[in-house]
C-alpha cells in the first residue's frame, strides 16, 4: 500500500466517524504519521523475524552481550576448547576440555591422554547453563536448554598441530517468536586445529564420527517445534532425554567410526579410493575449472562423482577426496578456493599431459 492508497483509506474510515470535520485539514499529517509508524512496525517485525530465523549459526555460541554472531566471544578459542557457561551478562565462556575434566575430577580424565584418547561426554542441563545469569539474559531468546561437551575425537593431524584430537560442544537451544512459535535446533560448536570451520574436516577424513548422532538429535528436536509452550517442565525432561541419547550415540558412533576407519585404510591400500581415478579425471581436465587452494597453493581439480584431486603446480598428486556439491560451493564462498589464473592451469595441464 502506497501513501496515496493509505490516504484514501483514512478518508474512507474518517467519513463514517462523528466529528470527522475537525480533522479535515489534518489528513495529510495523519497519513505521514501513520506511514512513519507503519515503517517502524515493519522494521520491528522484520528484525524479530531475522532473529528468530538466524538464532542458530553453525559453529557459533549465542552471545547476549553482542547479540550477533560471529563475534569475538562466539567461537571456540581452539580445537580443544568447549563451552562451559556464560558470564552473568551472557558472554560465552570456554575452557580446554582436558582441563575442564580435570577441574571436575572426572574419573576418565587420565584416559584423555591415551593413544587413541578416550571419548568423554559431559551433559549440562538448562538449570546448569542458566545458573548465575541475570534475569534479562535468563529470559532472553534464543535460550540454551542443554548441551553435551565431548572429547577427544581423533582426527588426522598435520605438521605443527600436535596431537590429532578435537573437542566439541553440542548445544540445544530454542528461539521463541511472539509467544506463538518456537524453533529448536542443535548447534555444533568447535573448529579445526587451524581455526577453520568444522566442515573442512572433510579434507582430513572421509568419516565424521558425530554425524549420525547429530542427525538423530535434530530429528528428535523437530517434534518440539509444534509444542506451544517451550517452558513446560515436560519439555525439559524431553530435552534431557535427547541429551542423554545424544551422548550415548556419540560414544557408540565413535567406536564404530574407529572400525570403519581401519576398513577405509584397507581400501586405500587396495586402490578403492578416489586417488586411483586421478589420471582418468586429469585427462578430462578443463583449465577454466581448475581452482587454487589459497592455504597451501595446491591446484584443485574436480572429477566425476564428487572426486576432488589436489596437485602441486609441478603436477604431483597430493591427495584425493570426495566432496558434496554444497561443500565445494562453501569453500568457494569462504574464499578458501579461488579460480586459477590461465598460467597456473596451463602449467598443470602441461604437467599432466601424456608424455610422448
Amino acid at each position: 500500500m502506497n501513501q496515496t492508497q493509505l490516504a484514501r483509506l483514512v478518508r474512507e474510515r474518517l467519513a463514517g466517524m462523528a466529528g470527522a470535520h475537525l480533522l479535515e485539514g489534518s489528513v495529510d499529517r495523519i497519513v505521514e504519521q501513520l506511514c512513519l509508524h507503519l515503517v517502524d512496525e515493519i522494521d520491528s517485525a522484520l528484525e524479530e523475524a531475522i532473529r528468530h530465523a538466524a538464532a542458530f549459526r553453525p559453529g557459533h555460541a549465542i552471545c547476549h552481550r553482542c547479540r550477533s554472531a560471529p563475534c569475538a566471544h562466539s567461537e571456540a578459542p581452539s580445537h580443544r576448547h568447549v563451552f562451559v557457561g556464560m558470564s552473568s551478562t551472557g558472554v560465552p565462556r570456554w575452557e580446554d576440555f582436558a582441563q575442564h575434566c580435570l577441574d571436575l575430577r572426572h574419573p576418565d580424565v587420565d584416559r584423555l591422554f591415551d593413544a587413541p584418547p578416550a571419548l568423554v561426554t559431559l551433559i549440562r542441563t538448562r538449570a546448569d547453563l542458566a545458573a548465575g545469569l541475570i534475569d534479562s539474559v535468563r529470559e532472553a531468546t534464543p535460550a540454551l536448554r542443554g548441551q553435551v561437551a565431548a572429547g577427544f575425537f581423533s582426527i588426522p593431524k598435520r605438521a605443527g598441530e600436535g596431537r590429532g584430537v578435537l573437542a566439541l560442544t553440542f548445544q540445544i537451544a530454542v528461539s521463541r517468536r511472539d509467544g506463538r512459535s518456537s524453533r529448536w535446533a542443535l548447534n555444533v560448536l568447535g573448529c579445526t586445529p587451524a581455526r577453520e570451520p568444522l566442515e573442512l574436516l572433510w579434507e582430513r577424513q572421509d568419516l565424521v564420527p558425530w554425524r549420525g548422532a547429530v542427525r538423530w538429535a535434530q530429528a528428535a528436536l523437530s517434534s518440539l517445534d509444534r509444542v506451544p509452550r517451550s517452558d513446560d517442565p515436560a519439555i525439559d525432561r524431553r530435552v534431557e532425554g535427547i541429551l542423554a541419547g545424544l551422548a550415548r550415540r556419540l560414544s557408540h558412533e565413535r567406536r564404530s567410526a574407529g572400525r570403519r576407519t581401519r576398513h577405509a585404510e584397507e581400501r586405500h591400500r587396495t586402490g578403492e579410493r578416489p586417488t586411483r581415478n586421478a589420471m582418468e579425471d586429469a585427462r578430462q581436465l578443463v583449465p577454466s575449472d581448475v581452482m587454487v587452494d589459497e592455504r597451501n597453493g595446491t591446484l584443485v581439480v574436480a572429477g566425476a562423482r564428487g572426486r576432488i584431486h589436489f596437485y602441486t603446480p609441478a603436477g604431483r598428486l597430493v591427495s584425493s577426496v570426495r566432496y558434496s556439491r554444497d561443500a565445494i560451493e562453501k569453500k568457494r564462498k569462504l574464499g578458501l578456493w579461488r579460480p586459477s589464473r590461465p598460467d597456473e592451469s596451463e602449467q598443470l595441464r602441461r604437467a599432466l599431459a601424456p608424455q610422448p
